[in-house]
């Protein structure tokens, strides 16, 4: 078992983190009323957040629920201002514990990584290895397991009160107890990485494929063979379900590399990238979206404007010069 770090609930609880927390919290949100209001009694607010961390009384549980349709529709789950605060606390310590656990081709929500950086290092890869395994879960982070997770953070955290704090994060979810993070929870990204932490090393260690590439529930990694590639989706369809209670969707794609990969919106080639079916989709319908507000009269010309760069930015990095040429053709722009 790997050493487990000494971080404390007293560290956490400490005034200068929770303040931290909080600067964190509000970036880019200060004029918000909720974050207004916490940051107008901000000492005594701190403090009062103290105290119930201290006391086992924190967080407090309240939760914002809404829906986005971009890239594809998904719950969010927000937290209330005063949990986030502690959440950013929480991860200024725990954070960099976790984070030193994972693998190195483990790409979301990490500093210096990103959706980017994932698509770059698969073309690396499909470069180099023949054959690729490409697959994601089902409902992962609603099939999260918490007493599992639990398991996963003792192995890493050693103060129990640290452990129960993580633990009284996950019972508050709304939704069926014992399963399941919000998607919308600064913990839940971290917690989420870790769970599949023992995943990506099974591939790695004891599948011994060629590589591997992870976007949280995305997984992509390389054989020598199609054999290879079968056996090892096969092993990895069981360790999923054994050891972390999670299943593979039935669409897994086994393919050769010279064919191209389709991952993280992008058709990855050896020498470019192309745009997926969906990021296409999102184009039009980004496009759609802000000339329709323009036409009705809720957005004015300086904003249809930035809505277009906001467009454009979706088909960014691809080889894409050209199709966007068509599709100017096919549907030209408002003279805004």
């Amino acid at each position: 078992m790997p050493r487990r770090s000494r971080v404390s609930l007293l560290a956490i609880a400490s005034l200068d983190t929770l303040t931290c927390g909080f600067h964190q919290a509000a970036s880019g949100k200060r004029l918000r009323p909720e974050v207004h209001a916490f940051a107008s009694h901000l000492d005594a607010e701190l403090a009062q957040l103290r105290e119930d961390l201290l006391q086992e009384r924190a967080p407090e549980g309240k939760w914002t629920t809404f829906q986005i349709y971009d890239p594809k529709p998904r719950q969010i789950l927000a937290p209330c201002f005063r949990d986030r605060v502690l959440h950013h606390a929480l991860m200024l310590h725990v954070g960099p514990v976790l984070e030193r656990a994972l693998v190195d081709d483990c790409y979301a929500c990490r500093v210096g990584k990103g959706s980017l950086a994932a698509v770059r290092r698969a073309q690396h890869h499909l470069q180099r290895f023949p054959w690729f395994v490409k697959t994601d879960i089902r409902a992962y982070f609603a099939s999260i397991d918490h007493h599992r997770l639990g398991q996963l953070l003792g192995r890493r955290l050693k103060d129990p009160a640290v452990l129960a704090l993580c633990k009284r994060i996950l019972a508050q979810r709304p939704g069926p107890q014992g399963r399941g993070l919000p998607i919308g929870a600064l913990t839940s990204q971290h917690f989420a990485n870790t769970y599949l932490d023992g995943f990506d090393r099974f591939l790695l260690e004891q599948q011994r494929v060629c590589a591997m590439v992870r976007y949280m529930d995305d997984v992509v990694w390389w054989c020598q063979s199609g054999q290879q590639a079968r056996q090892t989706l096969q092993a990895a369809r069981q360790y999923l379900c054994e050891e972390r209670d999670l299943e593979l969707k039935a669409d897994a794609y086994i393919g050769r590399s010279p064919q191209g990969l389709p991952f993280l919106g992008f058709r990855i080639l050896g020498g470019s990238l192309r745009l997926s079916l969906r990021r296409r989709r999102r184009y039009r319908a980004a496009r759609a979206r802000w000339e329709s507000a323009f036409a009705d009269g809720r957005i004015d010309a300086l904003q249809l404007q930035a809505g277009y760069a906001a467009a454009l930015g979706i088909t960014a990095h691809a080889r894409a010069a050209a199709w966007r040429r068509a599709e100017l053709s096919r549907s030209p722009p408002l003279d805004a």
